[in-house]
């Protein structure tokens, strides 16, 4: 699906279906007025009979209407005109979405509401996004597909000449963002048996070749145990399929030998819980696991299709936790990279371990800031449902740079915190550190637990854990935190 930006008289458009946005009551655009005398007052008319309302997301289809080149138009709400439409942007475009494959249309003529200058990239880069968000599909495993969007292009036409380079601009990062967020889900999605920690190193290795820019090295157990990972190898221990970690440099700065922004993902392929097994009910989602390193690969994707002026590192920490006569146990010490011992108190608490070597790891590229993604706990679905991803960190200007993002690209966090009263709560009797702290703040303390190894440099965690997929009839990746982390990493650009 292609868009375009036009400055234009969207009712002279050629197009299959015209979309005009409608407000709540009798003040509407000029566009939707001149629509209304050319139709005989057919808008008005629906308000007043309440067939049509105008609430935000409210679509009507109407169908050979007078004197209108299209034969069909599509009514979408978008609320009282005092509020501001970019905090409906995302039910208007879903709305849109939705109606898509009703239309049957190959062409889009879509009118933009008003918009102030300020507010028009936004809008465009959201509504693309989120258009594109739900009409993504994954049935390559489905011997029959769902019936095919026809829509081929969606041009949104804005009336004021001034406002099409911001437009053009959010159509630009819209289009990559989303695409960028489509591999992220398309990546997660993939079944255990399809993607393990090979499956991920060899997408990185086809994103080398797709992009010059992006150079791809990997880690496999002989090389890991060389550089003394323990903790990461203990993980997949009892798997028949070897952990790998995949590094992804991106190098765009003027300054190539310029510190780098560092993005460290989980890639936990698959997670029984170890030893620690995981109840049955549910189980078939911790191929999701790997959200985090399935989002560093997004992110890398869209940070050389847009050519970003930074150097950005992504790593994907890649293994699998299953039980066996090789697994590691409950009752367990091992040795970090950075030297420090854990007691391992449960198998399910895996991410963590492979993390912290990977985070001391890291230390070696002299980072500006290191931001690891981590499906790490379900605790953090009880404290903020699946609406918020959890953030902690130890430099509280990342922190909130972050949470900036993430309201800028409707990609939602919240900020938890890091002090001393949770750090107790990892103390070992007979290690340094213990691997699980119990359900008391359990996010708080698995991200504790990773501070450990992140006294070296600005770090951040994302706990994704509530937020990466959703569950039910509408199974599926989310491709978040994507859309956040790309938002940062433009504003660090600019």
């Amino acid at each position: 699906m292609n868009f375009e930006i036009k400055n234009n008289n969207v009712l002279k458009q050629k197009a299959d279906c015209l979309v005009l946005p409608i407000y709540q009551g009798k003040i509407q655009l000029d566009v939707v007025q001149e629509f209304e005398q050319l139709s005989n007052n057919l808008i008005s008319n629906l308000l007043k009979k309440g067939d049509f309302s105008g609430k935000v997301g409210e679509t009507l289809i109407l169908f050979n209407v007078p004197n209108i080149a299209t034969s069909k138009v599509l009514l979408v709400g978008i609320g009282d005109r005092k509020n501001n439409v970019i905090n409906s942007v995302s039910k208007i475009s879903q709305s849109v979405a939705n109606q898509l494959s009703t239309l049957n249309s190959k062409q889009l003529s879509v009118l933009m509401p008003d918009l102030a200058k300020t507010h028009v990239y936004t809008f465009v880069r959201r509504f693309v996004e989120e258009v594109i968000y739900h009409c993504y599909r994954f049935d390559q495993y489905q011997s029959t597909k769902a019936d095919s969007i026809k829509t081929e292009k969606i041009v949104l036409s804005i009336t004021d000449k001034t406002l099409v380079t911001q437009a053009e601009l959010g159509l630009t990062h819209g289009s990559v963002i989303a695409k960028g967020v489509a591999t992220t889900r398309t990546l997660a999605n993939q079944p255990s048996n399809i993607c393990n920690a090979q499956y991920l190193a060899n997408s990185a290795k086809q994103l080398s070749k797709q992009f010059s820019s992006i150079k791809a090295s990997y880690y496999d157990e002989k090389a890991l145990a060389k550089l003394g990972m323990n903790t990461y190898l203990a993980v997949g221990q009892g798997s028949q399929n070897e952990s790998i970690m995949t590094v992804m440099e991106y190098h765009g700065a003027k300054d190539k030998t310029s510190q780098p922004i560092v993005l460290v993902g989980k890639g936990l392929t698959f997670d029984s819980g170890g030893i620690s097994i995981k109840p049955s009910a549910g189980m078939d989602e911790m191929k999701y696991d790997m959200c985090g390193a399935a989002t560093v690969y997004g992110v890398m994707q869209i940070v050389a299709e847009l050519n970003l002026p930074l150097n950005v590192i992504g790593v994907m920490a890649g293994c699998e936790n299953m039980p066996g006569t090789g697994a590691y146990r409950p009752g367990d010490i091992l040795t970090t990279l950075s030297g420090q011992t854990v007691e391992v108190i449960n198998t399910d608490a895996e991410g963590r371990l492979v993390l912290c070597d990977v985070l001391t790891f890291v230390e070696r590229f002299k980072p500006a800031a290191v931001i690891d993604i981590a499906t790490l706990t379900g605790a953090c679905i009880v404290a903020l449902g699946h609406h918020y991803t959890g953030i902690m960190g130890n430099n509280d200007k990342l922190i909130e740079q972050l949470v900036a993002a993430s309201n800028q690209a409707d990609d939602k966090a919240w900020p938890l915190p890091l002090d001393d009263d949770f750090q107790q709560q990892i103390k070992s009797t007979c290690a340094d550190l213990v691997n699980s702290a119990g359900r008391d703040g359990g996010t708080i303390t698995a991200g504790c637990f990773l501070s450990r190894f992140t006294k070296n440099y600005h770090w951040a965690h994302l706990d994704i854990a509530g937020t990466a997929w959703v569950s039910g009839a509408k199974k599926g990746a989310t491709g978040r935190p994507v859309a956040m982390l790309v938002e940062y990493l433009l504003q660090q650009a600019h």
